[in-house]
C-alpha cells in the first residue's frame, strides 16, 4: 500500500544524520535533523515546512546555513524544532551575518524556532527577513505533553535522551490514517483524478459519516459511503521514528522503545561495532547490537541503521549484519542448511546478512524460491546485498545504492542510488569493480563517484523485464539494455524479493530487494 509520507535518509548510512520525510501526494516534506543536505535537489528542500532537530552538535544542524541560503527570498514559512536552549543557539547563529539589505520591503519569510524540554514545547521564537531577523518572542502552541506538532492528520512526538550530559531529542511521525486511492476503481467509475481526491480523504480521516456529500468537479456529487467502499483503501496510519546520539542507558533504553513502539519504520544510529563498545560509551553513542536489541524491543517492523562511524569505511556490512543479528538473536551460531524450510520465515535472510553464505549454498536458496510475476514487481524496492565473498560485496551500498524502482510498461531503473537518482548502468566501471574491488572502495574512488553521479545520471529506464528461465525456473528478470547483465529474481515473501546478478565478468552476485511502503 503506498503511504503518504514516504522517508529515506538524506546520506548515505555513514554521513551525516538525516531523513527526509517526502509527502508523495502534496507540496510538503519535512526533515529528521540537518545534517549535510547536499544530496537534496532545491525543488526538495523549497517543499520543507519543519525540521526536527535532535541537538546542535555540527554534523546534525551543517545543513542550517545553506537552507536558510535558499529559503531566504521565499515566502513560505520554516518551522524547526530542538531541544532547551535551541531558540538562543538559532539567535546566535543568526547573529553571525549581515543583515543590512533586508528590510519592509523585502520578502516576508518567516523562521519559528520551537523548544521541546522534554515534556512540552517550552519556548517559542520568530525571526522575520523584514526585520532583519531580531527576535521576537512566540505564544506556545496548544499541544499535550509529548507532543512538538499536531495537525489533522498527523502528529509528531518527542523524547529527549541523554547524550553525555546534553539532550538529544528522538521523533516519532504518526498519520491519522492511511487512505490510498484505486486508481483502476476511479477509471470503471469514470471519475477524475484531482484535488477533489483530498478532500474526500480529509473527510474519511474526520470520521465523516457514509451519507456526507463529496464534489467532483464535472460529475457533481457522491456520498463518502460509495466512495470510501469502492475507490479508497483505508488502513491505520505508519509511523516512522528517528533516533540518533543516545547513550546505551537504562532510561534512554526505555523512552525510546516507547517512542518507536510499533513502528513501520525505525531509523536509529549504529555507529560502533559491538567489538568497539568501549568507544559507543565514551562517546555516548548506541553499537548496532544495542540498536538492534531497541529494535526488536520495540517490535519495530523495519529498521535502518544509519551514523556509521568512520573507522568502518569499506566494512560497513559489519555493522549493519550485527543491528539485523541483534533483532533475530535466536538466529546467530546456528549452521546454515542449503535450502529454507517451509516455516523457516526471515531467520534464513538475517543469518545470511550477519554470517554469509558460500555461492553454492546461496543458489541452493536460490532453487528453492518460488518464481515471480512480472506484474508483482511494480514499484519502487529497496535494495541490499547478501554477502558470499562476491567483488561487489558491500560495495554498491557504500556509495549510496538505494534499490531498484520497475514501471509497469515493463521498464525498469536497476541502479537508483540516494536520495532518488537513478544511474545508467552503461557508464559503471563494472570490470574495474570486479576486477579490483579495493580499488573501487577506496575514497578517492568514492569521491570521484559522488562528483559524477550528475553524469552518471539516467535519462530515461535503462533495463527491461522478461520472463526467463535460470536454473530450471521460469521466473521474473530484468535484462539491461547495455550491459551484459541479467538479474533473475525469485519470491521470499509479499515483501521481499531475492536477486540473483549473472554476467560473464564473475558468479552471480546476490542482493534482498524490500518494497518501499
Amino acid at each position: 500500500m503506498t503511504q503518504l509520507v514516504q522517508p529515506r535518509l538524506v546520506n548515505p548510512p555513514d554521513g551525516d544524520p538525516g531523513v527526509y520525510l517526502d509527502f508523495r501526494f502534496g507540496r510538503r516534506a519535512m526533515l529528521f535533523d540537518l545534517g549535510g543536505l547536499g544530496p537534496l535537489t532545491p525543488r526538495e528542500l523549497l517543499r520543507v515546512s519543519h525540521a526536527f532537530i535532535s541537538h546542535a552538535h555540527m554534523d546534525h544542524i551543517a545543513g542550517f546555513d545553506p537552507l536558510m541560503r535558499l529559503r531566504l527570498n521565499r515566502p513560505r514559512a520554516l518551522t524547526l524544532i530542538g531541544p532547551a536552549g535551541f531558540v538562543d543557539q538559532v539567535e546566535s547563529r543568526l547573529g553571525g551575518f549581515s543583515w543590512n539589505l533586508l528590510g519592509p520591503s523585502s520578502v516576508d519569510f518567516r523562521l519559528a524556532v520551537w523548544e521541546f524540554d522534554g515534556r512540552r514545547i517550552s519556548n517559542a521564537g520568530e525571526f522575520r527577513a523584514r526585520e532583519a531577523f531580531r527576535r521576537r518572542d512566540l505564544p506556545l502552541p496548544d499541544l499535550r505533553d509529548g507532543l512538538v506538532l499536531g495537525e489533522d492528520d498527523l502528529a509528531v512526538e518527542a523524547a529527549a535522551l541523554d547524550h553525555g550530559g546534553i539532550p538529544a531529542l528522538a521523533f516519532a511521525l504518526q498519520e491519522s490514517l492511511r487512505i490510498n486511492v484505486w486508481r483502476t476503481a476511479l477509471n470503471e467509475m469514470g471519475l477524475p483524478v484531482g484535488p477533489w481526491l483530498d478532500a474526500a480523504k480529509t473527510a474519511i480521516r474526520a470520521g465523516a459519516p457514509d451519507d456526507h456529500r463529496v464534489t467532483i468537479p464535472g460529475h457533481g456529487e457522491m456520498p463518502l459511503g460509495d466512495l470510501r467502499e469502492r475507490a479508497f483503501h483505508v488502513a491505520p496510519g505508519q509511523r516512522v521514528a528517528y533516533v540518533t546520539d543516545a547513550a546505551d542507558t537504562a532510561p534512554n533504553r526505555e523512552r525510546i522503545v516507547e517512542l518507536a513502539r510499533g513502528a513501520d519504520h525505525l531509523f536509529i544510529e549504529a555507529p560502533f561495532a559491538d567489538a568497539d563498545s568501549d568507544r559507543a560509551s565514551a562517546t555516548a553513542h548506541l553499537t548496532a547490537r544495542a540498536a538492534g536489541e531497541i529494535a526488536r524491543s520495540a517490535g519495530a517492523r523495519r529498521v535502518t541503521g544509519f551514523h556509521h562511524s568512520a573507522r568502518y569505511a569499506g566494512s560497513a556490512a559489519t555493522v549493519s549484519a550485527e543491528l539485523a543479528a541483534a533483532m533475530r538473536p535466536e538466529a546467530m551460531g546456528e549452521k546454515e542448511e542449503p535450502g529454507p524450510a517451509p516455516h523457516e520465515g526471515a531467520d534464513w535472510v538475517l543469518r545470511w546478512r550477519a554470517n554469509g553464505l558460500t555461492t553454492d549454498r546461496a543458489l541452493a536458496r536460490f532453487d528453492n524460491l518460488p518464481a515471480v510475476d512480472l506484474h508483482d514487481l511494480v514499484g519502487s524496492w529497496q535494495g541490499t546485498g547478501l554477502p558470499t565473498g562476491h567483488p561487489l560485496d558491500g560495495l554498491l551500498e557504500r556509495l549510496g545504492w538505494r534499490g531498484k524502482r520497475f514501471d509497469s510498461e515493463g521498464r525498469a531503473d536497476p541502479l537508483v542510488f540516494h536520495p532518488d537518482v537513478a544511474l545508467d548502468p552503461a557508464r559503471m566501471p563494472l570490470s574495474i569493480a570486479l576486477r579490483w574491488p579495493r580499488l573501487a572502495r577506496s575514497l578517492p574512488a568514492r569521491t570521484g563517484f559522488a562528483a559524477l553521479r550528475g553524469v552518471l545520471r539516467a535519462r530515461h529506464p535503462t533495463a527491461t523485464l522478461a520472463r526467463i528461465e535460470y536454473r530450471t525456473s521460469l521466473s521474473a528478470a530484468m535484462i539491461y539494455d547495455r550491459q551484459p547483465i541479467v538479474d533473475h529474481f525469485r519470491r521470499i515473501d509479499a515483501a521481499r524479493v531475492l536477486g540473483a546478478m549473472q554476467t560473464p565478468l564473475a558468479a552471480p552476485y546476490f542482493f534482498l530487494l524490500t518494497v518501499e511502503p
